[in-house]
């Protein structure tokens, strides 16, 4: 079935891979994967530690060197922006910087004290992800989960139509879990695709609309049911 590259219903962007290799230090990490991952759907990426989950997530987000083509069908009437939330946090915890000065330095393009700027952003995401309480609390006392959400919360700073995320609810309690899929629903809902490492089946089963199941390369892809089946079929850890 051939994939409508030019979507007129979405704001998000197709992305189409075609014989992706990342290699580091002459070690193949991803090996020759081919897929479109259609617009405005969610996609959800599965498939055993080490098996190129994060590389390939990177790689979209232009953060890795790779060979072959990675092409994305933006919207013409949307800015092409990606929302990036990698795995670990992207701070050292060490520093003295509270959670707002944080988002503040990630919601514009220059330093804080040229612009206030941005400060309804700010606003909106924070009670979106619900970390008014986390506000004040410098960075390296955050718990693994508040760290997702203010990671979350600077992902979706930018305003983007296309969101890649490694993991998003690691670390974080059922409730809380619950939330930042609504808030993901919303998002998608809106037109947005979603590119997200997840290990809950339960997840991918629920909100997902395509799965791919990734070992060193391309495995399968299809609905998340299937995908799941083929996984346990073969005996790879989800």
């Amino acid at each position: 079935m051939k994939v409508n590259l030019s979507p007129t219903q979405t704001i998000g962007p197709a992305i189409e891979i075609k014989d992706l290799v990342i290699k580091l230090a002459n070690v193949t990490l991803l090996k020759s994967m081919t897929t479109t991952m259609e617009a405005g759907l969610w996609h959800g990426i599965v498939g055993p530690n080490g098996g190129g989950k994060s590389t390939l997530l990177k790689s979209i987000a232009g953060l890795m060197p790779y060979h072959g083509t990675i092409d994305m069908a933006w919207h013409n009437d949307h800015p092409p922006i990606i929302g990036y939330m990698p795995q670990l946090a992207p701070f050292e915890p060490s520093l003295p910087i509270s959670v707002l000065d944080y988002l503040r330095l990630n919601s514009q393009n220059r330093p804080v004290w040229f612009s206030f700027k941005n400060r309804k952003d700010i606003s909106q995401v924070v009670e979106l992800l619900h970390i008014e309480a986390l506000l004040n609390n410098r960075l390296g006392t955050l718990s693994m989960g508040e760290r997702q959400r203010v990671l979350l919360a600077t992902a979706l700073l930018q305003k983007p139509s296309l969101l890649l995320l490694d993991e998003p609810l690691a670390g974080i309690d059922k409730a809380g879990q619950r939330k930042i899929l609504d808030v993901l629903t919303d998002f998608k809902n809106q037109g947005g695709t979603i590119v997200m490492v997840e290990h809950n089946w339960q997840v991918l089963q629920q909100y997902c609309d395509r799965a791919y199941l990734i070992n060193g390369g391309l495995t399968n892809n299809g609905l998340p049911n299937e995908i799941i089946k083929s996984a346990q079929n073969e005996e790879r850890m989800i």
